[in-house]
């Protein structure tokens, strides 16, 4: 979900005048709310500019089941949490870690917290 530039930097001026303008003139048991509502605004903003997570998920769902490669992520992420249920994937936990959990994870925090850093 890539928006143009422009929108993508409009999202980016609203949210900054939500947190400088208005955020400080709201009573202070509605700041938190402006805050969640400035953040939500930063994470969709970074959506929008096209840094969505999910290309490494997808890498590594397909690594995992390679002969299922062409079927939607979907479908894949739908068949992992099948085999986790069922236990299926309790001899492979290395590679569920390596090639689907550790990218998923690490993708996902930096859309919600790109100032977060982690060794994953």
């Amino acid at each position: 979900m890539s928006l143009p530039n422009d929108l993508v930097d409009l999202l980016e001026t609203a949210r900054l005048l939500l947190r400088e303008r208005v955020q400080p003139a709201v009573p202070a048991e509605l700041r938190f709310e402006t805050a969640m509502i400035a953040n939500a605004m930063a994470i969709v903003g970074r959506a929008a500019a096209g840094r969505l997570p999910g290309a490494a998920e997808a890498e590594g769902l397909r690594r995992l089941y390679p002969e299922a490669a062409t079927e939607p992520v979907e479908a894949l992420r739908r068949r992992l949490v099948a085999d986790i249920r069922s236990g299926r994937m309790d001899a492979a936990g290395t590679r569920l870690v390596a090639y689907v959990l550790r990218p998923r994870v690490a993708e996902r925090l930096l859309l919600s917290s790109p100032e977060y850093r982690t060794g994953l």
